[in-house]
């Protein structure tokens, strides 16, 4: 791992030496991959335009969001801004200089990326919705339009996860694998769901079901580590010690705090059947 880190540090170096001028564009595309925009602004959007899209959407990000917690669990992945200064491979207290910015200092471990995660995640599913809609053309003998639409809107998802990808690692709070890792952890996820259709029709006890499973697993696996005397919030001590700015410190990314959050994510999980209940309702009574 020491290799993979010394070398993720050395992609890290280039980024910030000789892309310097794209600071803000990256900054930016850090925000576009934060997991939070897929409640606030994907959801809502999409379960609006598309009902079975919003209800995939949030199944995705719901269950994406609890893998991606768990992983980061059992991985225990450094963030390279406080590696740099841990590791023992630098001889003579020769460590490299990794600037530092304010989303930098996430407090909980790295792997995998819960921005590329998240990102990959939500664009894997507008993208196949999307495709979905061209399917026609095919039988209307539209072929060309088929592949342009097709080979447009994946390009435009891999530059969208490539650019988040980069931004994460520009700043410092990721290796280059750890990313990775994220992206194609939260494609795995979409491509489950495509394969799914019973979320759209499940039942309220379904829905309750599985999002205790979620939260008493997440729970009960967190106890069993603790049991077991693993110090899940190791992470913390280090993200305070090493980063630049006190101010920059960001508590809500610890796995305990992950954790807390899974609750109000199974409360918006219930969202679509909800909707679902509530048209059925007015359906009978207008006929």
């Amino acid at each position: 791992m020491d290799l993979l880190h010394s070398n993720g540090v050395l992609i890290i170096q280039h980024l910030q030496r000789d892309y310097r001028a794209y600071q803000d564009f990256l900054n930016f595309m850090s925000h576009v991959g934060d997991p939070r925009n897929i409640f606030s602004f994907y959801f809502p959007l999409w379960f609006q335009l598309n009902q079975v899209v919003g209800t995939k959407m949030i199944w995705v990000a719901v269950i994406g969001d609890w893998f991606n917690l768990i992983f980061k669990w059992i991985l225990f992945g450094h963030r390279p801004y406080w590696w740099v200064h841990e590791t023992m491979i630098y001889p003579n207290q020769s460590s490299p200089c990794l600037e530092q910015f304010p989303i930098t200092c996430e407090t909980g471990p790295g792997s995998p990326s819960g921005h590329a995660m998240g990102s990959s995640c939500v664009w894997y599913v507008m993208v196949t919705a999307a495709l979905s809609y061209t399917v026609r053309w095919k039988e209307k003998s539209a072929v060309t339009l088929h592949r342009l639409t097709w080979s447009l809107l994946w390009t435009i998802f891999w530059i969208i996860q490539i650019s988040v990808c980069i931004s994460r690692v520009f700043i410092a709070t990721h290796f280059p694998h750890q990313v990775i890792l994220g992206v194609f952890a939260g494609i795995v996820v979409a491509e489950a769901f495509e394969h799914t259709p019973a979320i759209q029709t499940a039942s309220l006890r379904m829905y309750i079901k599985t999002n205790l499973f979620l939260f008493i697993f997440a729970l009960g696996f967190y106890l069993v580590l603790k049991l077991l005397d693993i110090d899940l919030l190791w992470s913390v001590p280090k993200a305070k010690k090493w980063c630049a700015n006190p101010d920059w410190i960001n508590i809500d990314t610890t796995p305990f705090a992950g954790l807390s959050a899974a609750m109000p994510l199974t409360v918006v999980a219930l969202v679509p059947y909800c909707v679902h209940t509530l048209m059925r309702t007015t359906d009978k009574k207008c006929n």
